[in-house]
């Protein structure tokens, strides 16, 4: 399933969008896994925090 959530950062005030990819197991009519996918990029431009997020991946010890 593929969804897309946007809104207002209360904080803020920045208005943001982020896609998400969801990947369902269901078992008798059931839901038993659920796993989600972000744009973790897109979450931290719409909170403010991008500059913080990037400089993290920056400071991995692969050099990534």
């Amino acid at each position: 399933m593929e969804y897309e959530l946007a809104g207002t950062v209360t904080t803020t005030g920045l208005r943001g969008a982020a896609s998400f990819v969801a990947v369902l197991t269901v078992r008798d009519g059931k839901i038993v896994r659920w796993r989600e996918y972000q744009n973790t990029a897109a979450i931290a431009a719409a909170t403010g925090t991008l500059p913080a997020l990037l400089a993290a991946y920056g400071d991995a010890p692969d050099g990534g």
